[in-house]
């Protein structure tokens, strides 16, 4: 599906471990239905250590979308090894699942994450340990995972208080008719047959 790409020497390399930088631009891809994105030159920089990087515009897409953000520090340490749980933040965001209402963020922000990653299969045949460097061949499967995996959608309640005040409640939506990963970016059609002889 193009996502990930071998080397330039031919090899693919699964052992090798992915950078955070490499993960943004697998997420902008997978999002594009395989498509490198046509992302323009980056003008106004969010993070001061990706000025000239390779993976600027990706990184900057996937800043804009909420699924990546710095160290809090303004850098975004694009060359850092990206961890089994940090690729799973991404993923699930990209799912369309919003980190500050499932709790991504914060001190517990990895807790939340696995187990929603484990309830959505993300870590479906995989051994790893989420918070080591996650390999290429790992990366690999984490996408495939998510591309059988419907798109998240919420819907926003409004619950009267007694008061005269109302407090928005907001899940997910599951009366939705959500597409897929592979459905809606790759225009894959799922057919269910049954042999009948």
């Amino acid at each position: 599906l193009n996502v990930i790409n071998g080397k330039d020497d031919g090899s693919f390399d699964p052992e090798g471990i992915v950078t955070r930088a490499e993960m943004a631009k697998m997420i902008c891809v997978v999002l594009n239905g395989g498509k490198d994105p046509s992302l323009g030159n980056v003008s106004n920089y969010t993070y001061t250590d990706t000025v000239g990087h390779w993976a600027a515009a990706y990184i900057e897409c996937c800043t804009t979308l909420g699924i990546v953000a710095g160290d809090g520090t303004g850098k975004f340490n694009p060359s850092n090894t990206v961890t089994g749980a940090e690729a799973a933040k991404m993923l699930l965001v990209a799912l369309g699942f919003k980190s500050e209402i499932e709790g991504f963020t914060g001190a517990n922000w990895a807790v939340n994450v696995n187990v929603r990653a484990n309830q959505k299969g993300l870590y479906s045949d995989l051994t790893i340990s989420v918070d080591e460097g996650l390999t290429r061949d790992s990366a690999a499967q984490m996408v495939y995972n998510i591309l059988d995996v419907e798109q998240v959608t919420y819907k926003y309640t409004l619950v009267a208080n007694g008061d005269g005040t109302f407090t928005s409640v907001t899940e997910i939506d599951k009366t939705a008719d959500n597409k897929t990963v592979l459905e809606d970016k790759f225009g894959a059609v799922k057919v269910e047959g049954v042999v009948v002889a």
